[in-house]
């Protein structure tokens, strides 16, 4: 009985919100710079992974061939991990939240 009062008391509950809060416009900016700055990193992974891959097969190095795959296959990953990374979070808080 008694555990059961504590883990009533225990209970509490939590709504994340950044309004008011002293330094919240600065880390929207630096999550939306570290947003950019993935984004261009995975442009330019795609791109060295293609020129790699590209010259790699022509030249009949297959292993370059694949690790320009590889790296251009990487870029991409992150291009779309970036895009759905504030999606998955709250997705994931959500079902946390509910359950």
């Amino acid at each position: 009985m008694l555990r059961t009062v504590a883990l009533v008391v225990a209970q509490v509950t939590m709504t994340p919100d950044g309004n008011g809060l002293p330094g919240g416009q600065l880390a929207q900016t630096l999550l939306n710079w570290m947003g950019q700055i993935a984004l261009w990193g995975s442009l330019g992974s795609i791109l060295v992974g293609a020129a790699v891959y590209g010259l790699g097969r022509e030249t009949g190095n297959y292993g370059a061939a694949s690790k320009g795959r590889t790296l251009a296959l990487g870029g991409v990953v992150g291009a779309i991990l970036t895009g759905l990374a504030a999606t998955i979070v709250n997705l994931l808080f959500g079902a946390a939240a509910a359950g």
